[in-house]
């Protein structure tokens, strides 16, 4: 009879061990055999975490420990190149993180895999090199980017390229191509001549072009006063064209910026509105913060964006678009993504920025105003 029950006990903990381990065992069975998953360890997935640094991505040691930092910037990657962000690094996963890897520490006019849509010259973030590190020094020298020029085209400075397109009316996309590099150089050359340009010259040299700026101006004031921006004291303004054949519009246009005194930087304006050739708005920024600092989130997921907030920032869009006479692009704003937002430190203002046909940047709290506009041809 001891002996009957004994023979149970032991059936009864072997079928116990087996259930417990198919419990285990189960959730990873149902992954493909070369996942690498939050809480594997391992050469694989130590090989993983040094081209997620190599590109960016992540920061610190390859550790070959898979866990939540390293989630997090798989799950970057993936968004970042049309993948599905789950944080699992699947085959398709790691072969895309391979080949960047590998472009990364090739030349950067080479055209690799993932960057065949790009031109031969774009710079991107992953590339490594001599071009990347002549970029960033010059992003330094103009104040847009902190630190060494490495020469690794990180998400530090690849934020710095977006912040530079984003003031220079460029396509805010941290992609660095011909014209992005172009005017990064034309700035670095402008800055670093014998004297600044002060704003009284720049409008002599402007006058000798033979341009009429009286009805310009006046209608940037108006503009500016109409949109909320207090101009007062800002008697200065500096007069630029543009020819289409060095611009990245199909047509000319006519810059005015706005400044407190002559001896105020050519790069450090206020405001700055442009017109097409019939005076038709096609640019404005400011910088009208009341001085408070931000901080941004480039990039933003669903659960950074609040719809309410979201809402307001379109439907204000749509009112200016509409006022200045782009009534077509006005039907397309709720098709605007947004690529950054961006929080004063006080937690009192808040902007979003859209992109898309038009870029737009507006404040939607603690009022709405429209603080960067960029129509695109």
């Amino acid at each position: 009879m001891a002996n009957r029950i004994v023979f149970r006990n032991r059936i009864f903990i072997s079928l116990l061990i087996l259930i417990l381990g198919m419990s285990v065992t189960v959730p990873v069975l149902a992954l493909d055999a070369s996942t690498l998953y939050n809480g594997c360890s391992g050469e694989e997935v130590r090989a993983m975490q040094q081209a997620l640094i190599d590109l960016g991505y992540l920061e610190g040691k390859a550790d070959g420990k898979f866990g939540d930092k390293t989630e997090e910037a798989v799950r970057a990657f993936q968004r970042k190149n049309g993948l599905t962000p789950d944080g699992l690094a699947g085959k398709q996963t790691r072969s895309l993180l391979g080949a960047a890897q590998k472009s990364s520490s090739t030349p950067v006019t080479t055209k690799v895999t993932k960057s065949s849509a790009y031109e031969a010259s774009t710079l991107y973030k992953g590339c490594r090199g001599e071009e990347v590190r002549v970029m960033q020094q010059a992003l330094i020298e103009l104040g847009y980017l902190e630190g060494n020029a490495d020469g690794i085209f990180g998400a530090q400075t690849e934020k710095a390229v977006r912040t530079f397109q984003y003031k220079r009316g460029l396509t805010s996309d941290g992609l660095a191509g011909k014209k992005t590099r172009l005017q990064l150089e034309r700035d670095l050359t402008a800055k670093n001549s014998p004297r600044d340009i002060t704003a009284a010259e720049s409008q002599v040299y402007s006058e000798r072009e033979g341009i009429d700026w009286a009805p310009f101006e006046q209608k940037a004031r108006q503009i500016l006063t109409a949109e909320g921006h207090n101009i007062d004291g800002l008697n200065y303004i500096t007069h630029s064209f543009a020819p289409k054949e060095g611009s990245a519009l199909s047509y000319d246009f006519y810059s005015l910026e706005f400044y407190k005194s002559k001896d105020t930087h050519v790069f450090d304006w206020t405001y700055a509105v442009s017109f097409d050739p019939k005076g038709k708005l096609v640019h404005l920024y400011s910088q009208d913060f009341g001085g408070k600092k931000l901080t941004h989130i480039d990039d933003p997921t669903a659960d950074d964006v609040n719809k309410d907030l979201l809402n307001k920032a379109k439907e204000e869009g749509k009112r200016f678009l509409k006022r200045y006479g782009y009534s077509s692009v006005a039907k397309k704003v709720n098709q605007l993504e947004v690529q950054q937002i961006s929080i004063s430190t006080d937690n009192e203002d808040i902007y979003y920025t859209l992109g898309g046909p038009c870029m737009l940047r507006i404040r939607v709290a603690p009022s709405l105003r429209v603080d960067y506009f960029l129509i695109r041809d």
